[in-house]
């Protein structure tokens, strides 16, 4: 039977859409979005936080979600990487940033972490995670990975990316290795601008990729939206063939599905048309393309990429094999069950998460220094972020003994001496204005600095009392943060309060 035009371009969309990983609006599910959805279902969805009020909420969004895919199977996506990359923070208590995570974990703890995370992700209706971040942080000024990482040499990255993976599988959750073929050794954020590391190939392969290798079995990899002129000098990851046919597919011999970071970002966009940077995607070999925030324009998206396949400019063999990747990875995580659903939320959490949690990062803190015995009986000013959930370090640092007698305001010449105490989470390198504030505190007056995100200035800043490198700011890792504090606080002298 001839088919239609108008059918033909229906089903092109379709077949297209059933490439694509979407946000939602943020308008919400409404009537018109819901037809559009059910009418040509992507393969999956990506939420955020934004996305949901509760966690109950988060499950009758995944269940609706699937209901108006179906018959199609749809994968539900999160961003779950622990610390401060994390859609369930605020709602559960959640594991810190990766290098507290590695630098503190005994054997097993990280793939424990990580099949707890798995099945809290399940139970609310999601199977699929953006995660484990896969880079091996080698630059100290990196300011998109950092913490994130498992370790800043390639033998710790890929130890605790193998395990976080072994943690997945066991929970029944797809994951994704990310990003290929390496972040960590950039001086810029490819979500404002396009990276470039100037890494040799040799280097690339030999520490970038091996956190990749260590966990090619992983059913799934995400590109990095960064130039590499050792492998690409034209293009970026996402859009480069040699990258991802030859160094993806080819060198590591991955089996899995390869889905772009997502595609509003500015190292993708930039200079190109949606539409441009979607093409060039899937013809350097991407399976999945990710688009994180639904602005409206998808169906015009669609509707260009489905041209482009009828009218033969996309390759329908690649097409064809790219979509049994996927139909393959859907039949190897099935979706959450009717049961795992109907889990209590008080069940999500072991009995012994928190306290196991709390032991690994105290662990992980890397502390240099110490408290002069004059110290002791000076009272502290307190310069810290605001914290979204828990209490901030001020009941922190009370709570773990110390008789915080506080300074308030900026420290002025007329003041009486104190301690202070100065926790800053920037992911970004410090301007040398605030080195140089940094500076002189410490050398007026006891200063204790934390690091809670990117803890490269603590090393130029040897004049402080006190430095801790956290690379978390987790309501657990403050805990220890002030224990630790308290405890170089009774090594100088001090008693603590009952």
């Amino acid at each position: 039977m001839r088919r239609s035009p108008t059918f033909r371009a229906m089903n092109a969309r379709r077949t297209i859409a059933r490439r694509m990983m979407t946000g939602l609006p943020e308008s919400g599910l409404t009537p018109g979005w819901e037809r559009d959805f059910a009418a040509f279902p992507p393969a999956g969805v990506l939420v955020f936080r934004r996305d949901f009020r509760d966690l109950e909420d988060l499950r009758r969004l995944a269940v609706r979600l699937r209901e108006l895919a179906r018959p199609q199977r749809l994968f539900i996506a999160v961003d779950e990487e622990g610390g401060f990359v994390s859609q369930l923070r605020g709602h559960l208590l959640v594991p810190p940033n990766a290098a507290l995570l590695a630098r503190g974990a005994g054997p097993g703890d990280i793939e424990w972490a990580a099949r707890v995370t798995g099945q809290r992700l399940r139970a609310l209706g999601v199977d699929w995670d953006f995660a484990p971040v896969a880079d091996v942080n080698a630059l100290p000024a990196n300011p998109v990975i950092g913490p994130r990482a498992y370790g800043t040499d390639a033998k710790a990255a890929a130890h605790g990316v193998a395990e976080a993976v072994r943690g997945f599988q066991a929970a029944r959750v797809a994951c994704c290795l990310k990003h290929f073929p390496g972040h960590g050794s950039t001086a810029l954020d490819s979500h404002l601008a396009l990276p470039v590391c100037d890494a040799d190939r040799v280097t690339i392969e030999r520490r970038d990729l091996e956190p990749f290798r260590a966990a090619c079995g992983a059913p799934a990899v995400m590109t990095a939206h960064v130039l590499y002129p050792a492998l690409d000098a034209a293009r970026p990851a996402t859009f480069s063939r040699a990258i991802v046919r030859g160094l993806l597919r080819g060198t590591l011999g991955f089996k899995g599905v390869c889905i772009t970071d997502a595609l509003e970002m500015k190292g993708a966009a930039g200079g190109r048309t949606p539409l441009d940077a979607a093409m060039l995607a899937l013809e350097a070999g991407c399976d999945l393309l990710l688009v994180a925030r639904d602005d409206g324009s998808m169906p015009a998206l669609q509707t260009g990429l489905a041209e482009a396949l009828e009218s033969g400019w996309l390759d329908r063999v690649d097409f064809e094999t790219s979509a049994e990747r996927i139909e393959s990875f859907g039949r190897a995580c099935p979706e959450p069950t009717v049961e795992e659903l109907a889990q209590p939320l008080a069940t999500l959490t072991p009995v012994d998460w928190e306290e196991r949690l709390e032991r690994i990062a105290t662990r992980g803190l890397v502390v240099r220094g110490a408290l002069p015995r004059e110290a002791v009986a000076l009272p502290w000013r307190v310069e810290a972020p605001d914290c979204l959930e828990g209490p901030g370090f001020r009941g922190c640092l009370a709570s773990a003994g110390l008789p915080m007698r506080l300074l308030l305001g900026e420290p002025g010449a007329g003041e009486p001496p104190g301690v202070e105490f100065v926790a800053i989470a920037s992911r970004v390198p410090l301007a040398d204005s605030e080195f140089e504030r940094l500076r002189a505190l410490c050398r007026a007056r006891p200063t204790v600095l934390v690091g809670l995100q990117n803890d490269a200035f603590l090393d130029a800043l040897p004049e402080a009392a006190v430095r801790i490198s956290a690379a978390d700011a987790t309501p657990l890792t403050r805990r220890a943060v002030s224990r630790a504090i308290a405890d170089l606080w009774r090594a100088a002298g001090g008693i603590p309060t009952e």
